[in-house]
């Protein structure tokens, strides 16, 4: 959905890859069977589906992303993050998103303090503009695999 200066949509990959989403349940099971056949506990076997189901929270549950004129904004459940434009100074684009990173050039750190931003549910184009109108910076285009 996109209105006057800003975006919001709703990004919710386990839609949009039945491949990955079969091998994530054969995963899960499957690891949720050895732990039982390893412990004989019921409680550890569920425990390690919801460690798991925690690893991947951002695959399996909605994601809401919206632009603004001054921030950029994602909400998982009750999990917020929001940044202002004017603290980002680079991005990154790869197949399935764009990285929203703080830092002038590719840092380490980027992954913790930046903002990665899935193209699922969305215009892939109008994202892309609308970063590249907030961030005045050339920036790396990955190569798509």
């Amino acid at each position: 959905m996109e209105l006057k200066n800003a975006m919001r949509w709703v990004s919710l990959p386990i839609q949009d890859s039945p491949w990955k989403t079969l091998l994530l349940l054969v995963v899960v099971t499957a690891t949720a069977v050895g732990v039982y056949l390893n412990t004989a506990s019921e409680a550890w076997a569920l425990f390690s589906v919801f460690i798991l189901m925690v690893a991947v929270h951002d695959y399996v549950l909605p994601t809401t992303y919206r632009f603004t004129d001054d921030r950029v904004s994602s909400r998982i459940l009750f999990l917020r993050r929001s940044k202002s434009w004017s603290g980002l100074r680079s991005y990154w684009v790869d197949a399935n998103g764009v990285l929203l990173s703080p830092f002038p050039k590719r840092s380490l750190l980027e992954a913790h303090r930046g903002l990665y931003i899935r193209f699922a549910g969305a215009d892939r184009e109008a994202v892309v503009a609308f970063v590249e109108r907030k961030i005045c910076r050339q920036s790396f285009q990955a190569t798509e695999n």
